[in-house]
Order: structure tokens, then sequence, then C-alpha cells
């Protein structure tokens, strides 16, 4: 055990599929496999986003940004097929056995307790839409974090299938004419959808969270 690799300061992210018992695994399963290829081919992590036992999914980075950042994407791009909650735990973590990918640490455990909090906390009024849990042990955490996240969940959770695709055009750096291309509508009209959701709010508040260390 004297040679296991340690990561002293990092952020594991757990994620499990809210439902999962209800969908279609068949079809959502290549879904989910393209949207971690997509995930991981734009933000760094010292271990990548892989699917784990059952409907989990897990990824280790080295920020809190990134975790936010890869959890955002993974989030925006699955919208409508595969509904995520997340668990980022700040800790350490320790590769016990890296050809099986098995891994220890406070990291994964505070992921583990993140994740179950977020998931009671969905049930209270007022919380439907939270998605998020963080619980971060290390000395650069900012208490205002699981707040700041708590409101970008329910912000998305308002919005519509339009809205948010277009919200992911915003995040994935499209212009305008682009991103209604994409969407298969007018530019006026996609210009519309930002301005009436205040898209270029959230967007922002995103975008600073994957900044965070």
């Amino acid at each position: 055990m004297a040679n296991m690799k340690r990561f002293p300061s990092c952020v594991a992210l757990l994620a499990d599929q809210v439902g999962s018992r209800r969908t279609d695994r068949d079809a959502t399963h290549p879904k989910l496999l393209d949207a971690l290829d997509m995930v991981n081919s734009r933000v760094a992590a010292i271990d990548d986003l892989r699917v784990t036992v059952g409907d989990e999914l897990q990824g280790v980075y080295g920020s809190l940004g990134e975790a936010l950042a890869a959890s955002h994407l993974l989030r925006a791009e699955l919208y409508g097929a595969v509904e995520l909650r997340f668990g980022l735990g700040g800790g350490e973590v320790a590769v016990v056995d890296r050809e099986r990918g098995i891994q220890d640490g406070s990291a994964w455990w505070n992921a583990r307790a993140a994740v179950e909090a977020v998931e009671q906390l969905a049930q209270d009024p007022g919380f439907s839409g939270t998605r998020t849990g963080i619980v971060d042990d290390r000395e650069v955490a900012n208490p205002l974090t699981s707040a700041t996240v708590r409101l970008v969940d329910a912000q998305l959770a308002r919005l519509r299938s339009g809205a948010r695709e277009s919200l992911y055009s915003l995040m994935l750096g499209l212009d305008n004419r682009t991103a209604a291309e994409r969407a298969g509508i007018s530019p006026s009209a996609n210009s519309q959808r930002i301005n009436n959701n205040d898209l270029r709010v959230l967007t922002d508040a995103i975008e600073a969270l994957s900044r965070l260390p």
C-alpha cells in the first residue's frame, strides 16, 4: 500500500440517474456513452467520467470548477433523454487498484454523502429541481458555492426544452446564427429565447462556477 497513488486535493464526481427504473436503458445507454465521450473531450480530468455499477457514473477532477463544468455539460447534452443527480466531494482520492478502477478516500465518501443528501433535499417542498450536492473538506472550499449551485439548478428546472437548447448553445460558445440553425429556428427567435429567459446571466453563472478551485 506504500506505493498507492494518491491525489491529496481533488474533487470526486458521483452521478446517478433519476428514475432509472422507469428508463429504457437499451435506448438511453448509447446516448449516455456518447455524452460521456463529449464531456471527457472538453473537460480535463484526473480520471475521466465513466459508467460504473448499475446506473452510476464517476470521475475525478483537479478542481470543483472542472467537476461542475462536467456536470453541467453532461446534463445539457442529455436533456430530454437522461436526467442525472450529482454528488461532488472535495478531499483525497487514493487509487487502490488502477487496473480495476478501484478508488477510495475522503473525496469519495463526501461525494456519496452529497448525492444522498441532494436526493433527500429534492423531496422537500421548494427544492424539487435540486440536482447537485456538494460536500467539500478542502481548504479552498467556498461556503457560498452550494447555495449558488442550487440557484443554478432552480433556474435550469424552470426552463422549457427550447430555452434549454439555446442555453446549451451559449455554453458551447456558438454564435446566434449557428445556434439558431442548430435549433431549427430563426436567429431572432433564438435571441428572444435568450433574452426572455435571462440565459446570458445563467451562462455567466455556470461559467463562473467552472473556474472555482
